[in-house]
C-alpha cells in the first residue's frame, strides 16, 4: 500500500511538472499581455506575493497578478471593502481566475500542485484552535491551484464562517484523493474558466447605455458526494 501511494504521488508530481511547464510555454504571450495590462491598470508591482501555508505546514510565497492597488491590506471578514479596491483589470482577471496563472511557477517549484486544498494564509488557517486537527490534516498534501472546495464553493472563500465547511471538504478530498478525481476537478475548472471568459467578453449595456464587460458571477458546480455532505454538517470528519 505504501509503495502504491508513493507511485501515485510520483505520478502526480510528474503531471504537475509537465502540465505547468507546457502551460507556461503555451500561455507565455497571454502572461506577458496580462502583466502589461496589470502594470498599466493597477498601481504597484505586477506580481502580488504573499505567505501561505503548504505541505507539512511549511510556509511558502504564492504568486498572483496584482488585482488591487499597492499598498493594500487584506482582511478576512471585510470582503466588501476589499472589492471596492479591486481595479478594473483586476475584476476582469478575478472572474475566471486569470490572476492566479503565476501560480504555475509555484507548481513547477513544488510549493503547490495543480489540484489540492486552497492555499491559506496563516491567519486564516490558525484562526480557530478547535479546528487544529483538521488544519494539520489538510497540510498532509500540497495546496492546489484548483480543488474540490474551489469549484464547488468559489464565492465563499475561507473566511471564518465557512472555515469548518471548507476543512470538511478538504478532509473528504484527501481521503478520496486519486489522479482520476484530480482529472475530473481539472475538467470542471477548465469549463468554468472558459464560461467566465465567454461571459466577460460578451458586451452588455449599463444603465447609461454604455457597452461594458460583465464579470461572471456563476460558479462551476460538481455534484457533492453524499459522504461529504454528511461530513460538512457534522462536528467531526
Amino acid at each position: 500500500m505504501g509503495k502504491l501511494v508513493e507511485r501515485s504521488e510520483a505520478a502526480r508530481r510528474l503531471i504537475d511538472i509537465a502540465v505547468s511547464s507546457i502551460c507556461l510555454v503555451l500561455f507565455s504571450l497571454v502572461l506577458v499581455f496580462i502583466a502589461l495590462a496589470t502594470k498599466v491598470g493597477t498601481r504597484g508591482s505586477v506580481l502580488f506575493k504573499q505567505k501561505r501555508v503548504g505541505l507539512g505546514e511549511t510556509p511558502f510565497t504564492i504568486y498572483k497578478f496584482r488585482s488591487m492597488p499597492e499598498p493594500c491590506e487584506v482582511f478576512l471578514d471585510e470582503g466588501r471593502a476589499i472589492q471596492k479596491e479591486v481595479s478594473r483589470v483586476g475584476r476582469f482577471l478575478r472572474g475566471p481566475g486569470l490572476d492566479e496563472l503565476p501560480q504555475l511557477l509555484n507548481v513547477l517549484k513544488g510549493d503547490m500542485s495543480l489540484v489540492g486544498p486552497r492555499p491559506l494564509i496563516p491567519e486564516e488557517l490558525y484562526c480557530q484552535e478547535e479546528l487544529y486537527y483538521l488544519v494539520r490534516n489538510r497540510c498532509r498534501v500540497r495546496p492546489g491551484m484548483t480543488g474540490l472546495w474551489q469549484i464547488t464553493n468559489r464565492e465563499k472563500g475561507a473566511v471564518p464562517p465557512f472555515l469548518r465547511e471548507m476543512l470538511a471538504c478538504d478532509a473528504f478530498y484527501i481521503e478520496n484523493r486519486s489522479i482520476w478525481l484530480d482529472l475530473r476537478i481539472l475538467f470542471v475548472t477548465v469549463l468554468y474558466v472558459a464560461g467566465c471568459l465567454v461571459k466577460n467578453m460578451s458586451p452588455s449595456r449599463n444603465s447609461k447605455g454604455h457597452v461594458t464587460l460583465v464579470p461572471s458571477k456563476e460558479v462551476a458546480r460538481m455534484p457533492e458526494p453524499q459522504s461529504y455532505t454528511e461530513a460538512r454538517s457534522s462536528k467531526i470528519v
